[in-house]
């Protein structure tokens, strides 16, 4: 029987609307060999995919696919298309809705999720692993960071709390076994850069801003914690906000400067949330905790967000430095102007 091996951007889509549990993961197999995958239109069909909860994925904004200067034959995919790992060899010709990629290296443990007998997903991992050989680092960084965070977007556009579905630890376990494997190394300079626990975009998007390396368009802050829980039991009870909680978050927060970023969202502007904000910046600032407030046009708009992003600076005590202007309007495109997708 052929088996459809499902990947790239169709399987992070399925995992980031699905979720990944400890039931999925009790059905994560080793595969060795692609040689029995399902590669005509006819054996896709008969997988039935949509009914089994997988999607057609439409990318844009990806790089274009060179090799030491050449265009790359086969272009990028530009969607609507499942996009399925294939053994080498039977590629060559274009189907409709169907994107083929060959798998050329070794398949490392734990790459797939047995759906039914019939289709096999990757699993988180090994779909991080996949788009290194298709993304741009930044993108890819960006993706890593959706997988490990703890919301899921709801298709109405609210955002809903939900377990990660990997962790920068997981990920890297598994790149550690994929050691020799096509785009491991560009996988692995990624990860550097990704932070678990993220509960909205607006902390993924601040926190790439912040963290990434001017040269990838970033200011160079270094990586925060997001979510850091800053434990008080120690602290004078006086300067606490609340009496029935002996921690304070922090959505992004560097420990060696005693420094946090909080974006304000905007239930924020409700009287009784602005008092509440207030006597927990007045906590944190008695305790020695500097907070920056933010809301989302002094990130989003880019005269605001340099500004910003010098006060931010200011407070870490670090050099007043400006990205690189290529790189800084690619990963403002990226994060705020919808440049890109899967």
């Amino acid at each position: 029987m052929r088996r459809v091996y499902v990947g790239y951007s169709t399987s992070v889509l399925y995992w980031l609307k699905h979720g990944m549990d400890a039931v999925d993961r009790a059905n994560v197999v080793h595969v060795t060999s692609l040689s029995n995958a399902a590669y005509t239109l006819r054996h896709v069909e008969a997988a039935e995919l949509e009914s089994h909860g997988l999607e057609t994925s439409t990318a844009r904004g990806w790089p274009d696919r060179t090799h030491k200067g050449v265009r790359v034959k086969k272009p990028v995919p530009d969607g609507p298309a499942y996009h399925l790992l294939v053994p080498r060899g039977v590629d060559h010709n274009r189907m409709e809705g169907v994107d083929r990629h060959v798998w050329q290296s070794h398949i490392p443990n734990d790459s797939f999720f047995k759906l039914t007998q019939q289709v096999y997903v990757s699993t988180p991992e090994f779909s991080f692993l996949q788009l290194a050989g298709l993304l741009s680092q930044q993108q890819l960084i960006l993706v890593g960071y959706w997988l490990c965070a703890k919301y899921r977007i709801r298709e109405d556009g609210l955002t809903i709390p939900v377990e990660p579905i990997t962790s920068v630890e997981k990920l890297g376990a598994y790149l550690d076994d994929a050691e020799g494997c096509y785009g491991a190394r560009k996988a692995r300079r990624a990860l550097a850069w990704v932070v678990d626990n993220a509960r909205s975009a607006q902390e993924v998007n601040s926190s790439m801003l912040a963290s990434l390396p001017l040269r990838m368009g970033g200011y160079g802050f270094g990586k925060p914690v997001i979510n850091a829980r800053i434990d008080a039991r120690d602290l004078d009870p006086s300067t606490l906000d609340r009496e029935d909680r002996q921690f304070f978050e922090i959505d992004l927060y560097w420990p060696k400067k005693r420094v946090g970023l909080e974006y304000d969202g905007i239930d924020h502007l409700y009287p009784d949330q602005v008092r509440k904000d207030k006597r927990r910046l007045n906590c944190l600032l008695a305790n020695d905790i500097r907070l920056l407030a933010v809301m989302y046009d002094q990130i989003a708009d880019e005269d605001v967000r340099t500004r910003t992003m010098n006060q931010l600076a200011k407070l870490l005590g670090v050099p007043n430095r400006e990205p690189e202007e290529e790189a800084r309007n690619a990963l403002a495109g990226l994060l705020y102007k919808n440049e890109f997708s899967l």
